[in-house]
């Protein structure tokens, strides 16, 4: 059971990765959003997966060293399937079908079930300043989306909510399932093979857009942006994702996941010129301060 770090204590360089994880995933939904415009959204995924399975694998055999036994191909290829590639798909599908807002909305409350399900797991202890943390942060992401002026409106695309509902339980139980095979493996291993496994399904459901798209009419621009998305945002990002989940516990690490809103509003402070909103920076707070509850 992962234990609370002491008050007063210093940035650790696992947190200082997980803000790191956050900037390079909150850039990837901009460069996803113009991604969007030269692939279709499975033909994407199929390639940076592609790019990503190859890479983490590759990684894992220089730096892993660990091949994990035979016994437990069959859970990581449950975790693979549903963390990764039911998660992509849910997570693609429902973004077509509902609203930015609603989306973000959504996503930013898995940090609660991440939290519940590693507490029934016995993973971790969910103490009172954990829930108040959590709560502050979820309440200050709400405070951002709505702040933004973002499209909200539940009820009229049920079927994308349910979806988006459905991927982030996914993630969530994903993230807390991974966790034996992280203590056994180290989060290096644990995280190449499931990804890897995960992309297959991807890389087929993606073989019929590959095949009617001519792609050596790509631009430079989306070329860059399949990069960027396969290296940053698989690769970089999930193997700091796991090194949290390894060195501060998953409810911790989610938590971080929340600030990825506060990324995106300054990135689009000075490039697009919004100014952020006293709700929005009153959010910001809100995740901050949650973040610290959690981490004393």
């Amino acid at each position: 059971m992962t234990s609370a770090p002491g008050p007063g204590r210093r940035l650790t360089s696992t947190e200082f990765l997980l803000m790191l994880m956050t900037l390079i995933w909150g850039i990837n939904v901009i460069v996803a959003k113009a991604a969007f415009a030269i692939f279709t959204p499975f033909e994407f995924n199929a390639l940076r997966f592609a790019i990503a399975g190859v890479l983490v694998v590759l990684i894992a055999r220089r730096y892993g060293r660990v091949r994990p036994a035979r016994a437990d191909w069959p859970r990581l290829a449950l975790l693979a399937l549903l963390g990764i590639t039911i998660y992509q798909v849910a997570f693609i599908e429902g973004l077509s079908l509902t609203k930015a807002g609603n989306a973000s909305l959504i996503m930013g409350t898995g940090t609660i079930y991440t939290a519940l399900f590693s507490h029934l797991r016995g993973h971790e202890r969910v103490r009172g300043r954990d829930a108040a943390g959590i709560l502050m942060s979820t309440f200050g992401l709400v405070s951002v989306v709505l702040g933004s002026g973002a499209e909200v409106g539940f009820g009229v695309g049920l079927k994308g909510d349910l979806l988006m509902l459905f991927a982030t339980i996914c993630w969530s139980v994903y993230t807390v399932g991974n966790k034996a095979m992280v203590d056994r493996y180290g989060s290096i291993a644990a995280t190449a093979w499931t990804v890897a496994i995960g992309a297959v399904p991807l890389l087929l459901l993606g073989v019929p857009d590959l095949v009617r798209h001519d792609l050596t009419t790509v631009p430079p621009a989306g070329w860059g942006a399949l990069a960027y998305s396969s290296v940053g945002a698989l690769v970089i990002a999930f193997f700091i994702w796991y090194r949290g989940v390894e060195k501060i516990g998953s409810t911790r690490t989610a938590v971080y996941s929340n600030f990825q809103p506060v990324i995106v509003l300054l990135i689009a402070w000075p490039l697009l010129h919004e100014t952020p909103t006293l709700w929005q920076i009153a959010g910001a707070g809100g995740i901050f301060s949650g973040i610290y509850l959690t981490r004393t």
